[in-house]
C-alpha cells in the first residue's frame, strides 16, 4: 500500500524463502496483494517490490517455529509501505570514517568540502563542531565522550528513528522523512563510549538518524532569515581506537530548502573509487 493505505497494484516483487528455493516473481493485484509459496528450510523469507515513481521496499522476516511441516503462523500476511519519489535533489553526500585530527579541543567539519576546517584540512565553514574528551590505555579501557555543537544560533539537530512503515523489518527503502521540520532543533548533542572491568557503556543507538539545520542567517529582527538543511542517515558514531574517528553518512541539500530528499544520480561530491552513497 501507500502512505495513504490505499492499495499499489502492479509492484513487482522477487520473494527468496532460502538459499536454495529460488525466486518467487509476481505482481501485486488490484487490492496490492501478492501471494508467495515455496519450500523453506529455514524459515527466512527475503524480498524486494520495485514499481516505477515509488522507492524500491524490502522484506526480511524470519519464522522460528513449524507445526506439521509448516512454519507458523501459516499464512502470515507482511504489510510493506511504498513511498512515492517526489522531489530528488542533487546533494553533497558522503558516507566515511573521519580521523579525529585533535582531542580536548573544539575541531570544525566543512560538510561542504567534507574536510576538517582550516589548520587541519581545507574547510573554511564550520558546520559541525566536533570536540572530544577522552582517556584511553587499550581497547579493553578507555572513556570517551563526543560533544556536537554549532557555530550559529539558529543551528541545530535532532533525531529521529528509522521507519520504512508497515510491518517490522518490512517497508520502503527511503526511511526517514522528505522534508525537514522548522523547529525542535537542538544546539548540542553529546555521545559517550567507555569500556572497562564494568563492561561497556554506550549511548549510540542503531536505529539513530538525524536532521540538521546549518549556514542558518538572520533577519534584522534577529528572526531566522535562511539555512542549509541535512540529515544523516544512521547513528552519528565516535571509536576510540586508531587514535579516534568519527563515522557520518551525511547529506546536505545546499538549495536552502528543507528537501531532504536525494538523487542518487546527482551527488555533488566525486567520490573516490569504493565509496557509495546509493541510499536516497
Amino acid at each position: 500500500m501507500d502512505e495513504a493505505g490505499a492499495p499499489v497494484n502492479n509492484a513487482h516483487l522477487n520473494i527468496r524463502f532460502s538459499s536454495n528455493s529460488g525466486t518467487v516473481k509476481g505482481f501485486t493485484d488490484d487490492h496490492g496483494i501478492f501471494e508467495a509459496k515455496a519450500m523453506s528450510n529455514d524459515g527466512v523469507i527475503l524480498g524486494d517490490i520495485m514499481k516505477d515513481g515509488y522507492y524500491e521496499g524490502g522484506i526480511a522476516h524470519s519464522f522460528f517455529v513449524t507445526r506439521v511441516g509448516m512454519w507458523q503462523p501459516w499464512g502470515k500476511e507482511i504489510t510493506v509501505v511504498m513511498r512515492p519519489i517526489v522531489n530528488p535533489v542533487p546533494m553533497y553526500v558522503r558516507d566515511k570514517i573521519f580521523k579525529l585530527p585533535a582531542h580536548g579541543k573544539e575541531v570544525g567539519f566543512d560538510l561542504e568540502k567534507a574536510d576538517w576546517v582550516i589548520p587541519y584540512g581545507l574547510g573554511t565553514q564550520a558546520d559541525f563542531i566536533f570536540k572530544v574528551e577522552k582517556s584511553f590505555v587499550n581497547m579493553d579501557n578507555y572513556d570517551a565522550t563526543m560533544f556536537l555543537t554549532f557555530s550559529n544560533p539558529f543551528d541545530g539537530i535532532q533525531v529521529v528513528k528509522d521507519d520504512g512503515g508497515g510491518d517490522f523489518n518490512a517497508g520502503s527503502r527511503y526511511r526517514l522523512p522528505r522534508t525537514a521540520p522548522d523547529t525542535d532543533y537542538l544546539p548540542n548533542m553529546q555521545k559517550r563510549i567507555s569500556r572497562g572491568s564494568y563492561g561497556r557503556h554506550s549511548d549510540m543507538e542503531d536505529d539513530n538518524n538525524y536532521i540538521f539545520r546549518v549556514r542558518s542567517e538572520v533577519d534584522i529582527n534577529g528572526k531566522l532569515k535562511k539555512a542549509m538543511y541535512g540529515k544523516i542517515r544512521g547513528e552519528l558514531r565516535y571509536a576510540a581506537g586508531d587514535g579516534g574517528m568519527i563515522k557520518m553518512h551525511y547529506y546536505l541539500n545546499p538549495d536552502y530548502t528543507r528537501n531532504l530528499e536525494f538523487d542518487p544520480t546527482r551527488n555533488l561530491f566525486k567520490l573516490p573509487d569504493g565509496e557509495w552513497t546509493g541510499q536516497p
